[in-house]
């Protein structure tokens, strides 16, 4: 069974991935949040991670894709 932590890693992979900065030119600071959680996941950094996410939370309004910000909004809510 594949733990919490590596769950989430895969689904910050997939989201970093899908924020193409060729596709998503103006999220330049959403990504960088979410490379900080996703630092901070792999580092064991609890705190760290949740307030890179809610920093990543105040930059979604740069995606222009609704399915896409609604999947990374989810993410962060935990859902």
């Amino acid at each position: 069974m594949q733990s919490v932590q590596a769950k989430d890693l895969a689904r910050l992979d997939e989201i970093l991935e899908q924020l193409d900065p060729d596709k998503q030119s103006d999220c330049e600071l959403l990504r960088e949040h979410l490379q900080s959680a996703r630092a901070s996941l792999v580092g064991s950094m609890p705190a760290e991670y949740a307030l890179s996410l809610n920093m990543a939370a105040d930059s979604l309004n740069c995606i222009s894709d609704q399915t896409l910000r609604a999947r990374i909004q989810n993410f962060i809510q935990g859902k």
